[in-house]
């Protein structure tokens, strides 16, 4: 099951923006883009919709829903 990790506004920032560029990088590179993919379908694209909830980039996360099962 999942856990809570607490973490400060500064670091959740910090966090926010070195997996928003790190995701465009590897999205774009042509070795990587398609392992990027099927990662963001499984689990990472919801993961990174919880992350940036009520913040700048929300959107790009909008489509990845949590998975059950």
């Amino acid at each position: 099951m999942g856990r809570s990790i607490y973490f400060t506004d500064r670091e959740l920032s910090m966090v926010r923006d070195y997996v928003f560029e790190a995701t465009d990088i590897l999205g774009n590179a042509s070795d990587t883009a398609e392992q990027v993919d099927e990662d963001m379908e499984n689990g990472l694209g919801s993961a990174l919709r919880k992350l940036y909830k009520g913040c700048i980039g929300e959107s790009k996360y909008a489509k990845y829903k949590t998975k059950r099962g």
